[in-house]
């Protein structure tokens, strides 16, 4: 029989499915095992009677199985997710770190940009405007894969400001505001051809996940992924990095402040993740 706390983290899950269905599975499962030892060890009946020590006994729970700091970033990243739901966010820390949680091992392709004849390169090949839309997207204001596809050009950006609300992760809308004409053309480019609600995933496909395959299979076809050397996520990264540099370099801006400026941006609640971007060396990696 569910305790208490796992019944109530069920309604919230049911109330909040902002995220992919493989998410929301492993944010359900992970949750329910610290619904279980916090009923276990406390005698917890509601989440809203979770504090500090609470939080501090899972973490260390965590960290004495020895699963591997990536795997305690994965747990952790969903207990923050519960408890900004729950409106206990300052229960942790934004760092990892403060939890004496160093940064764990990534597959990542710091540094891993896309130059501009590559990019020219990607669009040559790929033969569906509509992804070729999702791509400029991507490169010149960041989003991600989802955030691309599901953006509302019509809604969510009014000329001046540009809204991101659908597909974002934890579900988190952000917004930022276009700063040269390469975005302005992308956004543009992705009004022509976005229908309302449905944003750059055509009628004809019925969810939102027949449209990722389809464009799964495209960018393959076109050269396009980690067999090549070059993934639609490098779009997303190249926007990072060279946003950084035009901060720093050009504007004068210290790094700590610029990288700030750009977690926001591009929907980064930690700057670790921002650094995870950057190549080792770069003028901000250390911001």
């Amino acid at each position: 029989m569910s305790t208490p706390l796992e019944q109530q983290v069920v309604s919230v899950l049911s109330q909040n499915r902002e995220d992919s269905f493989a998410t929301q599975r492993k944010r359900g499962y992970v949750l329910a095992g610290v619904a279980r030892s916090l009923h276990e060890r406390f005698g917890l009946q509601k989440w809203a009677n979770v504090g500090a020590k609470h939080v501090a006994f899972i973490v260390e729970t965590w960290k004495s199985d020895d699963a591997g700091r990536r795997s305690i970033e994965e747990k952790l990243s969903h207990l923050r997710w519960l408890v900004r739901k729950i409106g206990k966010a300052n229960l942790l820390p934004k760092s990892n770190k403060e939890l004496g949680i160093e940064a764990g091992p990534r597959h990542t392709r710091a540094g891993k940009t896309i130059s501009s004849d590559t990019l020219a390169r990607m669009l040559a090949d790929v033969k569906d405007d509509r992804i070729r839309a999702m791509i400029l997207l991507a490169r010149y204001t960041g989003l991600r894969f989802r955030e691309a596809a599901l953006f509302r050009p019509w809604r969510d950006w009014d000329g001046s400001r540009i809204w991101v609300k659908r597909g974002t992760k934890g579900g988190r809308p952000r917004y930022l505001w276009p700063h040269n004409s390469r975005q302005v053309e992308a956004l543009d480019r992705a009004r022509l051809l976005a229908r309302g609600e449905e944003g750059l995933v055509p009628p004809a496909c019925r969810t939102f996940d027949e449209w990722r395959q389809h464009v799964y299979r495209e960018l393959r076809a076109a050269g396009i992924g980690r067999a090549t050397d070059r993934t639609f996520h490098d779009l997303r990264r190249t926007y990072i990095v060279e946003r950084m540099r035009f901060l720093v370099t050009e504007k004068g801006m210290d790094p700590p402040r610029a990288a700030a400026l750009v977690s926001r941006e591009v929907g980064h609640h930690r700057l670790e993740i921002l650094r995870w971007y950057l190549a080792e060396g770069d003028i901000v990696a250390a911001a």
